[in-house]
């Protein structure tokens, strides 16, 4: 259950720009292209970031992968706040996507499934 709501909220930060879009673009002009740029550099990074971070978690381990993640995103929000593009881009694509996303993801892919799988063998035809 905690990797489940660890999960749900590690994944709502990155939508916070999508949320937020109109807010922000009114910041930089109406140019809606600054806050969507944040969240694909988010999403992104948590594609890159799972791989680099999933062999990083089978060297320290999964609980310290997933803490650093947790706090990169705390982290890559703050910086978020300073204002576009630079700080929002920064904040998203690295500390959010990258770092954290990707430092949660996969590790807890690699800590669920084996609950997962136990005894499917029993279960299918």
């Amino acid at each position: 259950m905690a990797a489940l709501f660890t999960m749900l909220m590690a994944f709502g930060a990155a939508w916070i720009t999508v949320v937020a879009l109109k807010d922000i673009a009114a910041e930089v002009n109406g140019i809606r292209s600054i806050p969507a740029l944040a969240s694909a550099l988010a999403w992104l990074g948590s594609g890159v970031g799972g791989i680099l971070m999933g062999r990083l978690a089978d060297k320290v381990g999964t609980r310290w992968t997933v803490i650093c993640g947790a706090l990169m995103i705390g982290l890559g929000l703050a910086i978020s706040t300073l204002g576009p593009p630079w700080p929002l881009w920064v904040g998203h694509g690295l500390f959010i996507g990258l770092i954290g996303l990707g430092g949660i993801n996969a590790p807890m892919y690699i800590y669920v499934s084996p609950g997962l799988t136990e005894g499917a063998d029993r279960h299918w035809p």
